[in-house]
């Protein structure tokens, strides 16, 4: 799943660094003009996000700080829906639900995040089984108390 996001990622981002090739280009543009306050001329603000993309791809692919680049990426992604705020109008046609080409592209990011938060789970449960191991001591401890207190009970109880 990393590497198949990392070559999305990897795509986009590329054609990012040639200009008018991206159909993305221009609404990226405008995001981004919106979002800094027109302090960063677009020019640079598109081969900015052309490189957060493309390190995220290549990092993604090549499984390289992987938590590090899932958060950077769900941080981009997130940034990704700003437009359905800032240019309601080139996302949506008649109705909220009756999306453009452009807003159908915002959309379908929704399954790059979920995507994005199960890679984050797969390190948070490696995490969590490395943990238990630890716990495993004291849980048989408690459990062998128990055993031992059953077994007592018994004996009282035939004694009595």
């Amino acid at each position: 799943m990393a590497i198949s996001i990392g070559l999305v990622y990897l795509w986009f981002g590329m054609l990012k660094f040639f200009p008018d090739l991206s159909p993305a280009e221009g609404f990226a543009k405008s995001t981004i003009h919106v979002l800094t306050f027109g302090l960063i001329p677009d020019e640079v603000s598109i081969v900015l996000l052309a490189l957060w993309e493309t390190w995220i791809g290549v990092f993604l692919i090549f499984n390289v700080a992987r938590r590090t680049v899932v958060l950077l990426a769900l941080v981009h992604i997130i940034f990704t829906f700003t437009p359905l705020l800032f240019f309601p109008d080139q996302v949506f046609n008649e109705g909220p639900l009756y999306l453009t080409l452009l807003g159908q592209y915002i959309i379908k990011n929704l399954v790059i995040i979920a995507a994005l938060v199960s890679l984050l789970h797969i390190d948070v449960k490696s995490f969590s089984l490395k943990f238990k191991k630890f716990q495993n001591p004291l849980s048989e401890r408690i459990f062998k108390f128990g055993a031992v207190e059953e077994s007592n009970h018994q004996k009282h109880s035939e004694q009595g």
